[in-house]
């Protein structure tokens, strides 16, 4: 039997295939999650005036404001979920997005440091509340 070009295009396929379908998946599809982690007082979260005003330049540098609304910032986008108002936001829950990323958004670990990453958290769920 000869082996051509094409004929080993579609065995490794065929073979792919097979290993893809047969092997469980990495990731599960669905996962459950407890949201009340997510739900913070505003009250508890202050942030200095530097780090606000700190915060305010990463969220405008990063492009925040094109996808999310908070008005202390000027972001007013319209594709990701608003902060102004959102009580579902705790620092913990803005920490991880930022970091990790979370559907279309992408993830800004290792772009941003963690203590950035911190401090953003702790104004977007300062702020959200103004």
């Amino acid at each position: 039997m000869v082996l051509t070009v094409q004929s080993f295009a579609k065995l490794t396929l065929v073979l792919l295939g097979s290993v893809a379908l047969a092997s469980p998946s990495l990731t599960p599809m669905a996962q459950d999650h407890d949201h009340s982690a997510h739900s913070g007082e505003a009250g508890q979260v202050t942030v200095t005036a530097a780090e606000a005003e700190a915060s305010r330049t990463l969220f405008s540098q990063y492009g925040c404001g094109s996808c999310h609304v908070l008005a202390d910032a000027n972001g007013y986008g319209s594709i990701g979920p608003a902060f102004d108002g959102n009580d579902a936001l705790s620092v913990e829950h803005v920490n991880q997005i930022i970091s990790e990323g979370q559907g279309a958004m992408p993830s800004f670990g290792g772009m941003v440091s963690e203590e950035e990453i911190e401090t953003l958290s702790r104004y977007i769920v300062a702020k959200k509340a103004d």
